[in-house]
């Protein structure tokens, strides 16, 4: 039976994550609180929910959890239209080459389905994946198996038959969980991650990449 390749989106298919902390640290500074950027980098991987849930209690913050997500969602969208967003570096390449395998994609982030959606659309690889699951889909988040069980179902897939790539502790933490063999990928721009875990990690999207990740 072929593999299914299952991404995680931010930091692995989408260089957003710069973006994700900007809007965050933006909006905590509009409280009066200040924070490290690298403050930021324990939210990796998690849902918006755990995060923004943490930081109210942390930081005693005033409104609801719902609507600090929501604000989150505009400000990273402000950004994202003043910014731009580009696709990891090799990674569109790799994907159209699993394709070309006939091997079974999907994407399972934590983020929301409309701002994963709105990434496969402006990067032309929306018709690639077979499935998409959102965090927000799943009653558990990453280090939880969840997403990446829920993605299994969806391609019609076993666990021992998916290998996951993921660039966060968290996500590395949930393929393992799910049985699955995960690539971590650990760009050697970005912020460094725990993610020892994995079962090879690559540090960027070379030519050879496919035949390593179906061996």
């Amino acid at each position: 039976m072929k593999l299914a390749v299952i991404f995680d989106m931010d930091g692995v298919i989408a260089d957003s994550e710069y973006l994700n902390v900007k809007a965050k640290h933006l909006m905590l500074k509009q409280e009066g609180i200040e924070v490290d950027w690298h403050y930021h980098d324990q939210y990796f991987g998690t849902t918006h929910e755990f995060m923004w849930t943490k930081m109210k209690q942390e930081f005693n913050l005033k409104q609801d959890v719902p609507y600090y997500i929501q604000k989150w969602v505009k400000t990273r969208k402000e950004l994202v239209n003043k910014e731009g967003i580009q696709p990891m570096p090799g990674v569109i390449n790799l994907i159209h080459k699993l394709q070309e395998r006939q091997i079974s994609l999907a994407v399972a982030s934590s983020s929301l389905k409309e701002d994963i959606m709105e990434n496969m659309k402006a990067f032309q690889i929306e018709d690639c994946f077979q499935a998409f699951v959102s965090g927000s889909e799943c009653k558990n988040g990453k280090p939880d198996p969840e997403i990446f069980l829920k993605a299994a179902k969806m391609l019609g897939k076993e666990s021992k038959d998916c290998v996951v790539v993921e660039d966060s502790t968290a996500g590395v933490q949930a393929a393992k969980a799910a049985g699955m063999k995960c690539v971590g990928y650990a760009p050697r721009q970005a912020v460094k991650q725990d993610i020892h875990q994995a079962d090879w990690i690559l540090h960027d999207f070379e030519e050879n990449i496919v035949e390593k990740i179906l061996e």
